[in-house]
């Protein structure tokens, strides 16, 4: 005789009935009720991020005119992320998408291209862009300058 030999197996004992199809019915909205949050709140960060209208309310702004396919455009974002931590409190960061149309319209307007930041002061008042790739340390100081005077 093996292991284990003239011993019956036991089965697990099943939680069927009522009880079973209603904690898998909770399970199963509970999940629908958590993907629907992180899909409303991605859409919610998101679209913040895009609204080009916080320009002149309140805040100094950084826009970012960003095109997705450019690896340059890319890197510029990653820089900027790295940095946005030490003045979001008192600096809002936007992006012109230029594969969105109010992103093209906003480039158009103030006469830029991918790879710049343009500053905006609480007012809404241009302050000027800078174009192409900049030194984290560079930014740094440029968005301090942005810091409303205490």
């Amino acid at each position: 005789m093996g292991v284990g030999a003239g011993k019956s197996l036991k089965t697990p004992r099943k939680f069927g009935g009522y009880f079973g199809s209603w904690s898998s019915t909770l399970l199963t909205l509970f999940l629908l009720i958590s993907a629907g949050g992180v899909w409303w709140w991605q859409q919610h960060s998101e679209d913040e991020e895009y609204d080009l209208s916080r320009i002149g309310s309140g805040r100094p702004v950084v826009v970012q005119v960003h095109d997705p396919t450019c690896v340059v455009c890319r890197q510029l974002q990653r820089t900027v992320a790295s940095l946005q931590g030490e003045f979001q409190a008192d600096v809002d960061f936007l992006i012109a998408d230029l594969s969105r149309p109010e992103g093209q319209a906003f480039a158009n307007q103030q006469q830029v291209g991918s790879i710049t930041l343009v500053f905006f002061a609480q007012d809404g008042q241009l302050l000027g862009a800078l174009e192409g790739l900049q030194e984290p340390e560079f930014l740094r100081k440029v968005f301090g300058e942005l810091r409303p005077s205490n």
